[in-house]
């Protein structure tokens, strides 16, 4: 037998036991016929002119035929050069290159930028034929070593994101997706798949850049100014108890276009179905004498506050992040329920009394609302006004509060017509089509959104999506339904109304305790970077270490810099303690 295939297997199997039971019965075929070769009959695999193996598949030549050694090496230090953290292989032939980047991880003198391999393999054999033929030892020896063998396309983002939000810096941002031809060939619209899934959600994730950096001190300052309401709250996870035995049949409503056709049904609707309403639709049911079951807001900004202004509902639950404009928390409703949300506050707060719930993190308040409707037990969720597009040339419903909204700023130089048609064009405005395979218009940040339901669909198998408008853009996944099938009348579980009481205030002393240490050494950082001594390196490596062990590390890991100037990082730095700062004076002397 093989003692290359020896080796390999051997430590594949002490690094990943569970991919090795997992495909046990593939592994038990090579040792029994793996010496006849015709296992890998998928390649020709042959000696280069420097005597070590290559191969090609259909005709196309998977490494060097002269010296696939030194193509692999040349190839792994211009992988290095990219300063990219991760370095995600879409297949790997033989494997040349990505051992030869394991190696240069492990045992190169310098230090080496890459810290983390990825391997994306969907066909098992493979994997094992490229065990083999040469060795991986050096590959097994990295620490950070992902094997994604045989994954769907859509369970590979978390092994790729991680569950921490990504602004930009970090998560695949911080990765580079080597993908060559001949790797790819022998299962191209798996690797095209993965790779424009990549692709999306690089684009979210400077999304998230583009957000955080634009919001950071509303977030802040919300979120600091609302913590004594936490008290007051209930949370998503606490209610989602009350819904143990939750109806089949819940309508997400949103203020599109399509929901005026949708309005006279609202009444009768209810009866059937839990209605759960994004904050900008619910003057419209209001208007009507319908109150939802629940109300969702996540914008932190004072324009989706008043979307609600004004108005009461006191039937209704209100779910929001901590982070809402405070004025929200004094919304007349039955009760209010907090969810997670990305933001450093609220996650210290979750550690401390516990997770609020988390509703993803998808960009729009109606993905919130729709993971809402699936975290209480949600098996048939239907859209009504969810559009996606601008059909008729309308942004809204027509006397939504979005739309009151843009007539209030109208002017005789800017009327109401202008506002619109900036709102249609203002982000890359493209077609779409609709459920009767019309063209409609749309622009990129709703089909962004599109694509998260899109995926979380896919992912849901659970849970049916249908839309109550064929007018609205195609979301692949969701059929069209003329009616909510189901009972005649929907008995929505008694909802306990007992507040987040414990030990809040020991929480709040801890948050403002913390704020205060992590300034601390944030501040020493600045210092020591000014001072510029002898021990700098080590000085900022234990000031560092301490910054990691922080309950509040998170707000440094989402305000650092990208940049290699220590003094410029910790100054910015400086700059969102103080920020914090300002509104914890603000909350300690009660303004």
């Amino acid at each position: 037998m093989n003692s290359i295939w020896n080796k390999n297997i051997q430590l594949f199997k002490s690094r990943f036991p569970a991919l090795a039971d997992l495909y046990h019965s593939i592994i038990e075929d090579i040792n029994s016929n793996g010496d006849d070769k015709s296992i890998f009959s998928f390649w020709t695999v042959m000696p280069a002119k420097n005597g070590s193996m290559t191969a090609q598949i259909d005709n196309m030549l998977l490494h060097s035929s002269y010296n696939p050694e030194r193509e692999g090496q040349t190839a792994a230090e211009q992988l290095v050069a990219k300063q990219k953290e991760t370095v995600i292989f879409m297949g790997a032939g033989l494997g040349w290159q990505f051992c030869s980047l394991a190696r240069l991880i492990t045992k190169s003198v310098r230090e080496c930028p890459v810290k983390k391999l990825v391997l994306i393999e969907p066909d098992p054999i493979h994997f094992f034929g490229a065990l083999f033929y040469i060795d991986w030892s050096d590959v097994f020896a990295v620490e950070q070593l992902v094997i994604a063998l045989g994954c769907p396309v859509d369970s590979l983002m978390p092994l790729l994101e991680g569950n921490q939000i990504n602004t930009g810096n970090t998560g695949l941002n911080a990765s580079y997706v080597y993908a060559i031809p001949a790797f790819i060939q022998h299962a191209r619209p798996y690797f095209d798949s993965v790779i424009a899934l990549i692709e999306r959600n690089r684009s979210k994730d400077d999304i998230n850049a583009a957000t955080y950096k634009k919001f950071e001190k509303l977030w802040i300052r919300n979120s600091i100014k609302n913590i004594a309401n936490i008290a007051k709250c209930r949370t998503v996870l606490e209610l989602s108890k009350d819904f143990e035995n939750a109806p089949e049949n819940f309508v997400v409503v949103a203020a599109g276009p399509s929901l005026e056709q949708l309005l006279p049904k609202m009444a009768e609707l209810k009866k059937r179905a839990v209605i759960v309403c994004v904050e900008t639709a619910l003057h419209a049911l209001l208007k009507i004498g319908v109150e939802p079951h629940f109300i969702v807001i996540t914008d932190p900004q004072y324009y989706a506050y008043r979307h609600i202004a004004g108005l009461a509902s006191p039937s209704s639950v209100l779910v929001c992040p901590l982070s809402v404009y405070p004025a929200v928390f004094n919304f007349k409703c039955r009760q209010i329920v907090l969810c997670s949300e990305m933001f450093p506050v609220s996650g210290f707060f979750e550690q401390q009394l516990g997770s609020f719930g988390d509703l993803g993190a998808g960009g729009s308040v109606a993905s919130s609302a729709w993971s809402l409707c699936r975290l209480l037990g949600a098996r048939n969720i239907y859209f009504a006004g969810l559009d996606l597009s601008y059909p008729m040339g309308q942004t809204h419903i027509k006397g939504s509060s979005a739309e009151q909204t843009g007539h209030l700023n109208t002017s005789r130089v800017s009327p109401v017509q202008g506002i619109n048609s900036r709102s249609r064009f203002s982000a890359n405005p493209e077609y779409g089509v609709d459920y009767n395979g019309n063209k409609v218009l749309t622009d990129a940040r709703m089909k962004m959104f599109a694509w998260w339901f899109e995926s979380k669909i896919a992912e849901c198998k659970d849970v049916k999506t249908y839309t109550l408008s064929s007018a609205s853009m195609r979301i692949p996944g969701v059929e069209v339904a003329t009616e909510v099938v189901g009972e005649a009348e929907t008995v929505v579980p008694e909802i306990v109304e007992e507040p987040l009481q414990k030990a809040t205030s020991t929480a709040i002393s801890s948050f403002l305790s913390e704020l205060t240490k992590l300034t601390s050494l944030i501040n020493q950082a600045v210092e020591q970077c000014i001072i510029n001594g002898p021990n700098l390196h080590s000085e900022i490596s234990i000031i560092e270490q301490k910054i990691a062990e922080s309950p509040l590390e998170q707000i440094i890991a989402l305000a650092r810099p990208v940049t290699d100037d220590r003094l410029q990082m910790y100054t910015s730095l400086q700059k969102t303690m103080g920020i914090y700062n300002k509104y914890a004076i603000y909350y300690n002397t009660g303004k």
